[in-house]
């Protein structure tokens, strides 16, 4: 750890007096000569940022009479290095990233439920819901460091009593985490928040430490999640989604001439998502966090605590600085530095201006109009990046083929620079409170200049969960992989339908107003058939790309039976039990009362599950409005689907049950659908994708079905279904049955796939056959598929 790490750091009157060697009523004496450095307020009280500090006392020569034994010609700078660099090697409390694990826990989500429980209004009181994510903030942060501020707070929470107790343990906790802020550069922000909280006792605080401390150290993600659902941000405040930051940061490394980048800033840094990505891919790429350079400046002050804390769990040394203005303001914390990556989310204006160019400001690529910022971010951002840099920036549709003047100019002076290297289209609903379409525009530094940009249309990507759209890993790898597919200039047989892609030409782009927005430069494709001979193309494609599919599936089923012949002819059933009882291998719920569900039901929310959702093995998405509102679910955590969870009919029609994979996870059970759930303790001997295989055999329903209840409509109770036996061989044995069913399972899916797109191939030569003049069928415009 150097004096280098910590020049974001803020001081007190006091503290600049020990560093200087001099009395406090010098330092005030110093505070009206010219140039020194105005405070920040932090709290109560005025702060001064370290480096502006020591570049003040750069410029002072400690008079003869008070050299204190320095040499003549010290300066005050040099005095206070001294005395920093004697001092930091005790600095045992510095924070320092405890072992990181990049895993998620799938813990987390019940322990933040939990917290987000009734606990939340136990200990709030008064306080906001908002107020008490801080304080959950706040402990996790000291949780995840290593030093004896936790330690300190377990030992408070275990020793006091009563709501004096409790208002000195937030005080502590407060006072804890504000030091924390202060040494990165940060103004003290949790006092105010924490001492708004009244908890009802003091066990309910002490109970919030403990399941806290039982967090993992990827839960801030969760944490970030609440904050931005209860604060009701904004759309120009949303965070970003972690699948969309993780996207901008894999495709922008793909073209840093410098290899991993040891510089990131973020202009507009929110809760610190992109940054935190950033330093998350170089740490995967072997760069400490630490030693990189991290900054970002915050428009919010609620927020940015958040930022601060999440890009110190991750091991950076951030320099996040609050700012009111524009950041390419003369007076911004990072006006004229450089960075070898930048990553930006900022606010979007969606008006169509037709105002004029501004007149104030410097803009090498022309003044965007008034009114409307969005090409200023993008100048600003492009004025950040280094030589050899890349830059990743979120802009609304619009900002790509808007008509305005003064933008479509500054458009076309990107793109005779050559600064423009691919723009990506996302799909909508992927931040709250807002359904805003949304391309992310990839740029480089002007030495790298590019002749064509390549354009992706990911509109048809990502899950919708809970009225948003999610990107996961498959959706991030899959335009990364037509990214980097199209960016090789291969041929057409490589691409993916869900991601279609085009490189096109300066002069192409010259031709269509000067457009970034893929769907103006992607010929007719899935979601867009125009014209006859498009949807021929899309089908003979779609028809090629299954029928290889079922060749590779097929391929997979074969070798996967012949092992299973293979081994079974070894003897490889040997082993099995048989005198298994369901309830001895899982936890068996059924799903709440229909009174506890009706009060709750609305037409948004979490979704339920009915028997009619559980169609061949798997938890289908149906067209129905049921659901349960969001905050209703606090109360219903027992009651929510998990990855492995077996779904079962209840009441109604008997049928084989589902195994929860993406689809399903976190909605909710109906009255009429029961739960298993293989514990944490069972997961090594029980397989639950082999469980819900053998449940799901016409045998097992057989059985299900025989002990059902008929009065109404058939049901089955826990007790009853838990008595169902089972044959359970060791564990192996259970892992190579699913892996011979997922094979066969992908085969059968592929084949239905060809099927449909045999369908569709049928139409469309029906179609293109049946065209009255082929000469009038419209032709693509130019642009180079990839």
């Amino acid at each position: 750890m150097s004096i280098a790490d910590h020049q974001d750091q803020l001081h007190s009157q006091a503290e600049i007096a020990s560093l200087a060697g001099v009395s406090r009523a010098t330092v005030t004496l110093w505070r009206r000569a010219p140039g020194f450095p105005s405070p920040e307020r932090g709290g109560d009280s005025e702060l001064f940022r370290r480096a502006d500090v020591l570049a003040w006392m750069d410029e002072r020569l400690v008079p003869r009479q008070l050299l204190q034994g320095d040499p003549d010609g010290t300066t005050y700078g040099v005095r206070a290095r001294r005395y920093l660099a004697e001092r930091l090697p005790a600095a045992a409390d510095a924070p320092r990233p405890a072992v990181q694990d990049t895993r998620s826990d799938p813990r987390d989500a019940d322990h933040v439920r939990e917290l987000m429980g009734q606990l939340c209004d136990r200990v709030r009181g008064a306080g906001s819901r908002v107020d008490y994510v801080n304080l959950l903030a706040s402990l996790h942060f000291l949780r995840r460091f290593e030093g004896s501020h936790w330690s300190d707070v377990v030992k408070v929470s275990r020793t006091g009593e009563g709501s004096d107790g409790a208002a000195a343990l937030l005080r502590h906790i407060a006072a804890a985490v504000d030091e924390q802020l202060r040494l990165n550069g940060m103004r003290p922000a949790m006092r105010h928040a924490l001492v708004r909280l009244e908890p009802r006792s003091y066990g309910d605080l002490r109970q919030v430490v403990h399941l806290v401390g039982e967090l993992g150290p990827r839960a801030f993600d969760l944490m970030l999640d609440e904050y931005e659902l209860l604060a009701g941000l904004a759309s120009g405040e949303f965070f970003t989604p972690r699948g969309v930051a993780e996207l901008m940061v894999r495709i922008a490394e793909e073209d840093t001439a410098d290899g991993v980048p040891l510089s990131v800033y973020d202009p507009y840094a929110r809760g610190g998502e992109l940054l935190a990505a950033a330093t998350t891919w170089c740490a995967e790429q072997g760069v400490a966090p630490h030693r990189m350079r991290v900054c970002g400046i915050t428009h919010g002050r609620d927020t940015a605590p958040l930022a601060t804390m999440n890009l110190t769990l991750h091991g950076a040394r951030p320099s996040v600085f609050v700012s009111s203005g524009r950041p390419w303001a003369a007076s911004a914390a990072f006006s004229g530095k450089q960075f070898s990556l930048v990553l930006s989310n900022p606010p979007f204006n969606m008006s169509d201006s037709t105002g004029e160019p501004r007149d104030e400001g410097s803009w090498p690529y022309g003044p965007p109009p008034l009114g409307n910022d969005n090409l200023a971010y993008v100048q600003h951002v492009l004025s950040a990046l280094a030589e050899g840099g890349v830059a990743a920036v979120i802009m609304p549709n619009k900002a790509g083929n808007s008509a305005n003047k003064p933008e479509r100019g500054i458009r076309r002076a990107m793109l005779e620079r050559g600064v423009v290297k691919a723009v990506v289209a996302l799909p909508d609903r992927l931040f709250s409170l807002t359904s805003v379409p949304v391309s992310v525009w990839f740029l480089v530094h002007p030495s790298q200049a590019c002749d064509e940009i390549l354009f992706l249309d990911a509109r048809q990507v990502g899950t919708p969960v809970r009225g948003k759209r999610v990107l996961g890993g498959e959706d991030v790898r899959a335009v990364l992989d037509a990214y980097r597919a199209a960016d090789t200039r291969r041929g057409d047989s490589e691409q993916n339908p869900a991601v279609p892609t085009a490189v096109v030409t300066r002069e192409t782009i010259q031709a269509r107003d000067w457009s970034l927005s893929p769907m103006d430069h992607i010929d007719a494709h899935r979601p867009r058939r125009n014209t006859v001979e498009a949807a021929y193309s899309e089908a003979r494609f779609e028809l090629e790309l299954r029928k290889r599919e079922v060749r590779e599936a097929d391929a997979a089923a074969a070798s996967a039976l012949e092992r299973l012949e293979h081994e079974e002819s070894l003897g490889g059933a040997a082993g099995w039990k048989t005198a298994v009882v369901l309830s001895d291998l899982c936890e068996i719920q059924a799903g709440p009362s229909y009174s506890l569900l009706k009060k709750h039901m609305t037409n948004r929310g979490v979704p339920l599950v009915y028997p009619q959702n559980l169609r061949a093995g798997r938890i289908q998405e149906l067209a129905d409005d049921r659901h349960v509102a969001h905050e209703a679910t606090r109360g219903l955590g027992r009651f929510l689907l998990r990855p492995g969870d077996i779904a079962c009919v209840r009441t109604g029609a008997i049928g084989p049950p589902a195994l929860v994979r993406d689809v399903g996870v976190d909605w909710l059970m109906s009255t009429n659908v029961i739960r298993l759930r293989v514990g944490s303790d069972d997961r090594a001997h029980v397989h639950p994708g082999y469980l819900a295989a053998y449940l799901g055999q016409p045998e097992s329903v057989a059985w299900v079905r025989d002990r059902a209840t008929a009065t109404g409509a058939p049901s089955i109770s826990a007790a009853a279904l838990g008595n169902q036996p089972v044959l359970l061989p060791p564990y192996a044995e259970q892992q190579r049955v699913v892996e011979v069913l997922a094979a066969l399972d992908a085969q059968s899916t592929a084949h239905s796939r060809l099927a449909a797109a045999v369908t569709a191939t049928h139409a469309a030569v029906v179609g293109r056959l049946m065209v009255s003049d082929p000469g009038e069928v419209p032709q693509p415009e130019p642009g180079r598929r990839s």
